[in-house]
């Protein structure tokens, strides 16, 4: 019986031992099992560490071309219209008759203005012999007051009139010169006929007067764009961009009404907007290709590299809440089944940024969050995975 009780606790001891393991291992399996399924659970975080280097500032844009140079003819006269030789938005070349006026009622108004210039050079002639004249007066009044021999009285109303006679010819001058003038504009109409040409060559850009109507000297006869003085192309930027771009750049221009075509321009001008005064400046660059009449649409691109900046990271991995920016970091602990990884926020200060990335003002350790499948807080348990 000794025996048998001795074999029977062996027994015992030996199901103990297998009952024992066997419950170890469930348990760890249930482990094992439940950590898995819990890693399932868990956001999925893709991490990037910070880099050195520079921003990369885009300056994207659309504007118009337009000409450099506008001519304007006026009519000094108010005369009706003859013809009119040209459409508005016709390519014309110097020389090139514009619009004719009936000049024959001037014809008569030159006589009368010659007339009148030659009078005011009578008038002159007159008026400088009577300065010449009181000048002698004063001259001898001012010698016997000299000499005692002359009231004061006499010589300042001698002096008032040597000046009123200067001031007399001064202004008869001044009304000479105005009217040689306009006796030059008149000799200019009538020599011409009344034709007026086009200065330079280029296009029409606006007629004021049709066949019949009577000129108005407060609108020009015509506006002509000058094509020797080249285009220039006109893109509003944001306030922000105008750092990034200065005179003398040069910049990739798409010209869209011309099937795209593409050249190069170079920043001439940064000036201000009128219709967003404060919220955007004006890029005036110039463009030269053929074909260009002013009026295209155009399209400009512009890349430049910002000074270095010590820690970048994409944008995705920086957030923003009413305390301001943060970013979070990937910090490893030691588990049970091996290194797990939990999400620490860091709050942070944006220097600048571009299209991709933010430049950090202070240096950050470790690995960054650049994105997630779900929402996370501070604190949180997450599972890594390799970048795409």
């Amino acid at each position: 019986m000794g025996n048998e009780a001795i074999a029977d606790d062996a027994q015992r001891k030996k199901l103990t031992g297998k009952l024992s393991l066997l419950f170890l291992m469930a348990m760890i399996g249930l482990t094992f099992f439940s950590n898995t399924i819990n890693n399932f659970a868990l956001p999925r975080v893709q991490t990037v560490r910070p880099t050195n280097g520079a921003l990369i500032k885009e300056v994207f844009g659309e504007g118009t071309v337009e000409v450099k140079s506008t001519r304007e003819e006026y009519a000094d006269s108010n005369l009706r219209v003859k013809e009119v030789l040209v459409e508005q938005g016709d390519r014309v070349s110097k020389g090139q008759p514009i619009i004719i006026l009936d000049v024959n009622e001037l014809k008569s108004n030159y006589q009368d203005e010659q007339a009148r210039y030659r009078q005011l050079q009578l008038s002159l002639v007159g008026a400088r012999e009577e300065q010449a004249q009181k000048q002698r007066d004063y001259d001898n009044l001012k010698y016997l007051f000299d000499h005692a021999a002359e009231t004061a009285v006499n010589l300042q109303n001698a002096e008032k009139n040597l000046a009123d006679a200067q001031r007399n010819c001064e202004d008869i001058q001044l009304n000479l010169e105005i009217q040689a003038r306009k006796v030059d504009t008149l000799a200019k109409q009538v020599a011409n006929n009344g034709v007026y040409t086009a200065p330079v060559d280029g296009i029409i850009t606006e007629l004021n007067f049709a066949e019949g109507s009577r000129t108005n000297n407060s609108l020009p006869l015509f506006k002509l764009a000058d094509l020797q003085q080249g285009f220039r192309l006109i893109v509003p930027i944001d306030n922000d961009l105008v750092d990034y771009v200065k005179p003398g750049d040069t910049v990739s221009v798409t010209i869209l009404s011309l099937g795209d075509k593409k050249t190069e321009g170079k920043i001439d001008k940064i000036a201000e907007n009128s219709q967003h005064n404060g919220d955007e400046k004006d890029l005036w660059i110039d463009v030269s290709l053929e074909g260009l009449t002013g009026g295209e649409k155009g399209e400009i691109y512009l890349s430049k590299k910002t000074k270095p900046y010590a820690a970048l990271v994409p944008n995705s991995a920086v957030y923003d809440d009413s305390s301001g920016s943060y970013i979070f970091v990937l910090e490893s602990r030691k588990g049970p089944l091996g290194t797990e990884n939990y999400l620490q926020k860091v709050e942070v200060k944006v220097a600048d940024s571009d299209n991709e990335k933010s430049a950090l003002t202070d240096r950050v350790m470790g690995e960054v969050v650049r994105q997630s499948n779900k929402p996370v807080e501070d604190g949180e348990r997450v599972l890594k995975e390799a970048a795409n």
